[in-house]
């Protein structure tokens, strides 16, 4: 039987920090996952690393704490952070009071902003409205979810931390009024298996409430569904946000080739099975059109829907999404439930995952008897790249590509370069979108990478391949076949694989009956072979 000290249930963001910070720490630790890190909440948001510009009015401590967090997050993980900025649009629709509000609130917490004229607004963004009154600059920026998430579990791995994915948890084992093991079962394969250990840490997110049952307790976590439209354009440069009270469809987020607008806000009993309908489409782009009327004319090239697990304190009653706090709660079941060894950290933002696993880590490590401090503020994610791997990369690649790589892979680019270096043909672009090539695909999918890959769409998670408008079109079949010749998947199962990865990337788009998108998905279908139905979104 395997033991550790911690074992962490949830591979998104604040699981994945927790893992890094523990390991900074000398505490042995292990993450199981029932799926693939950045699956969850963390991988359905619109990656928007907050300013704390969006809660100055109605939430001045978050707000504070998404202003510190910002800035700490630039500085340890830059590879991660497109450091757009942002701005607060001023609509002549909407309530003048709150501008004056919005300013004055933001000098309160300490948010820098600058207030510019209608001219300076459209100078920057053409896109918007020609009748805005004017706006308010801010820190936000796009933030790479799955990159973030890569990091700290790589940097946390290289320290020993161990990482297990498609490993779901099927029970708490307890004795004497303490956790002393967990089981989980592999999702592929249906192995159980049981590891012991000292501490426990829920920080699945959404699943927190069925996670804490296995232990008998019960943690009030709300799931609130939010829904994003991926448009096949940036149409902004900068974070576009509506200044007015938080609602739907009122910021637009550049990341990479595309924009994401979102995001709506409804009460749903879990988060998994969710979709988005022709009516909370039509009701986002809408939406949308009034604040870049571009979005009219750009196609929409995929939906998704993430949940924001919602800690729901005894006094909130029948708050609604909105209305519930974005603060995070972390739930000592030794002092609540008299359960040694279990731990729930629920709610929060992404924004503020690194503090959440800090205060965490904390927490942990004073029931272990462990007093190194958190360094997780300082200590970067990731090494530098040394100037002559550089070079080596700029000489072998394309000068796009060998940007994109040294971003996306750090030190890891030389084993990459090493690749093509010995066989020309690896620096083929397999995803012209986001540019990548066969020999990062190799590595990825090769034994010590530190991230085990068991799934194409695992593949996109770590190299952002299908991700950009032809949505795996072109480039998921070549992966499929990476993946049989690097003996990762037999023919059977590379088969069987690749049609998972187009339901799931179909599955984005079967609710967009707009122009070219249309056009695509009947192009991506003639090509391999399978008949699909739309609006059911099941294979015939």
């Amino acid at each position: 039987m395997d033991s550790t000290q911690v074992v962490i249930i949830g591979g998104g963001a604040t699981g994945t920090g927790i893992l890094w910070d523990l390991s900074l720490r000398g505490i042995k630790a292990v993450l199981l996952e029932k799926s693939d890190i950045a699956n969850g909440a963390t991988g359905r948001c619109h990656g928007l690393l907050h300013s704390g510009a969006r809660y100055v009015v109605k939430d001045a401590e978050a707000a504070r704490e998404c202003v510190l967090e910002n800035r700490i997050i630039k500085q340890i993980a830059p590879h991660c952070v497109h450091d757009v900025g942002g701005i607060f649009v001023k609509y002549p629709q909407d309530d003048p009071a709150y501008f004056a509000q919005w300013e004055q609130a933001s000098e309160k917490v300490g948010l820098p902003t600058k207030r510019l004229s209608t001219d300076e607004v459209l100078e920057m963004e053409p896109n918007l409205p020609k009748g805005i009154l004017g706006a308010f600059t801010c820190a936000d920026a796009h933030i790479d979810v799955f990159q973030l998430t890569l990091a700290n579990v790589t940097a946390a791995v290289s320290l020993g931390a161990g990482l297990r994915t498609c490993s779901e948890v099927t029970a708490i084992n307890i004795e004497d009024g303490r956790v002393r093991s967990v089981d989980y079962s592999d999702t592929r394969t249906g192995e159980i298996n049981r590891i012991r250990c000292e501490i426990v840490v829920n920080a699945s997110g959404g699943w927190a409430q069925k996670v804490a049952a296995l232990a008998g307790i019960e943690v009030p976590v709300r799931c609130d569904k939010g829904s994003l439209l991926v448009f096949n354009h940036t149409l902004v440069s900068r974070v576009v946000n509506r200044c007015r009270k938080p609602g739907d469809a009122d910021l637009v987020v550049p990341s990479g080739p595309v924009c994401l607008l979102g995001t709506s806000s409804k009460t749903v009993p879990g988060p998994e099975g969710l979709t988005a309908d022709d009516a909370e489409i039509d009701y986002l782009r809408d939406l949308g059109i009034e604040l870049i009327p571009a979005l009219a004319e750009a196609r929409i090239l995929r939906i998704f829907s993430g949940v924001r697990p919602l800690y729901i304190p005894k006094d909130a009653g029948s708050a609604g999404g909105r209305e519930i706090s974005r603060a995070f709660a972390l739930l000592d079941h030794e002092n609540l439930n008299e359960l040694g060894g279990f731990v729930s950290i629920v709610g929060g933002k992404l924004t503020t995952y690194r503090l959440m696993a800090e205060v965490t880590s904390d927490l942990v490590a004073r029931k272990l008897g462990n007093d190194r401090p958190c360094s997780t503020a300082t200590k970067p994610l990731r090494a530098l790249i040394d100037a002559q791997t550089l070079n080596r990369a700029r000489r072998i690649l394309p000068p796009q590509a060998a940007a994109i790589a040294e971003r996306r892979l750090g030190p890891a680019l030389g084993q990459i370069v090493r690749i093509i270096e010995a066989h020309q043909e690896m620096a083929e672009i397999v995803c012209e979108c986001e540019q990548v090539t066969r020999a990062e695909i190799d590595y990825v999918l090769g034994d010590d990478y530190p991230a085990p890959i068991r799934g194409i769409s695992d593949l996109g998670r770590r190299t952002r391949l299908g991700f950009g408008p032809c949505q795996g079109t072109f480039c998921g079949y070549k992966a499929m076949l990476a993946g049989f010749r690097s003996g990762q998947w037999s023919a059977d199962e590379a088969a069987d694989e690749f049609s998972r990865y187009l339901d799931e990337r179909w599955k984005g788009q079967d609710f967009v009956h707009r122009g070219k998108q249309i056009e695509q998905l009947y192009l991506s279908q003639n090509l391999f072979g399978v008949t699909y139905n739309f609006h059911a979104g099941q294979e015939e």
